[in-house]
């Protein structure tokens, strides 16, 4: 109930962002833990994944306990993400880096992926990761995004059937990152972009924790139900069923 997916799209079974099992740390447990507050779907649950994608290099979205447990035939994953999981898992095959929408495209099947890297050049950086099968996409913003001219050029013509980012404001002070989630008004923002057909919100589950960070962050969360109702587009999930798109 937090940023892990699973998707089925023309037989091709892709994991994004699997933190599944135990708790995530960033840097050091003092600083911030936290664990699910819903009980995740369970390894063996996920069952086998064609593509298991990570799509940020931090510990809720690069869960290496999660990986190292799961069954997948292809890892995928940004740059940071991937010199992070190449230390912590020794992979004995290769981790393929996700390349930047406007130079190329990773291809499986009938599916290319690719992600966006956001104007800021200082850490946190959050990408964004397209899926798509010819001008049909998915997009994939667990912090939220904003698209520049060069990033809409390349999305233009693309029909988003789906858009999957975070409804939840979420911020610490600038010297530790500033703005970490976007919120809803950033979720507005970036359908009005990119006009999917369906919403559906992550990276949003009040999760327990420890340390630092949950003492000084700032978080507002929407209420999901409600935002449904005035928007059509919005898909409400509040349990793991499968939803066909």
């Amino acid at each position: 109930m937090d940023n892990s997916w699973q998707i089925k799209w023309d037989g091709t079974t892709i994991l994004l962002d699997p933190w599944l099992i135990g708790s995530e740390i960033d840097g050091f447990s003092w600083f911030n833990e936290q664990w699910h507050a819903t009980l995740p779907v369970s390894i063996a649950g996920a069952g086998q994944s064609d593509i298991v994608l990570v799509s940020q290099p931090y510990s809720d979205h690069c869960h290496s306990g999660t990986i190292r447990q799961l069954s997948y035939t292809r890892l995928i994953a940004v740059r940071p993400a991937k010199k992070r999981l190449e230390k912590e898992l020794k992979p004995a095959k290769p981790i393929t880096e996700i390349p930047d929408a406007k130079d190329s495209w990773l291809t499986y099947g009938s599916l290319q992926i690719a992600k966006l890297t956001p104007d800021r050049w200082i850490d946190p950086i959050y990408h964004a990761i397209i899926i798509r099968q010819g001008k049909d996409a998915i997009l994939y913003a667990p912090h939220g995004f904003v698209l520049n001219e060069d990033q809409m050029s390349v999305v233009r013509g693309f029909r988003f059937r789906l858009l999957i980012t975070t409804f939840t404001h979420f911020t610490l002070p600038a010297i530790l990152g500033g703005l970490i989630n976007m919120g809803m008004d950033g979720a507005k923002k970036l359908a009005a972009q990119i006009q999917p057909a369906h919403i559906i919100n992550t990276h949003d589950e009040q999760k327990k924790g420890k340390g630092l960070v949950m003492k000084i962050a700032r978080a507002t969360y929407a209420d999901v139900a409600a935002e449904s109702r005035a928007d059509s587009r919005i898909i409400h999930l509040d349990s793991y069923d499968w939803i066909r798109i």
